[in-house]
C-alpha cells in the first residue's frame, strides 16, 4: 500500500504534512518513487521503533543490583 499511495501511510499516521508533500510529490509522477521509498522507510521506522520499545520493556530489571550495594567509608589517615 506504501508504494501505491504512499500519502496514504502519513495520513494515516496523522501526518498531513508529509501526506500532502507525497500527494504533490505522486501529483508529477516523476517523483512518485521517491514518495514511495520515503513512505516505505517511515512504515520501516515506526516497526523498528515498536520492536525496540518492546525489548526494553521486556529487558527491565525487576531489581536494581547497584540500590543496595554497601557505601565504602573511608577514614582520613592523620599523619
Amino acid at each position: 500500500m506504501d508504494k501505491i499511495f504512499p500519502c496514504a501511510k502519513f495520513f494515516a499516521d496523522g501526518r498531513t504534512a508529509a501526506g500532502i508533500m507525497a500527494l504533490l510529490m505522486q501529483l508529477t509522477l516523476v517523483l512518485w518513487p521517491f514518495a514511495a521509498r520515503w513512505a516505505t522507510q517511515a512504515h520501516e521506522r515506526q516497526r523498528i521503533e515498536r520492536l525496540l520499545d518492546e525489548l526494553s520493556e521486556a529487558n527491565i530489571p525487576t531489581i536494581d543490583p547497584y540500590a543496595r550495594a554497601p557505601r565504602k567509608k573511608f577514614r582520613q589517615m592523620a599523619l
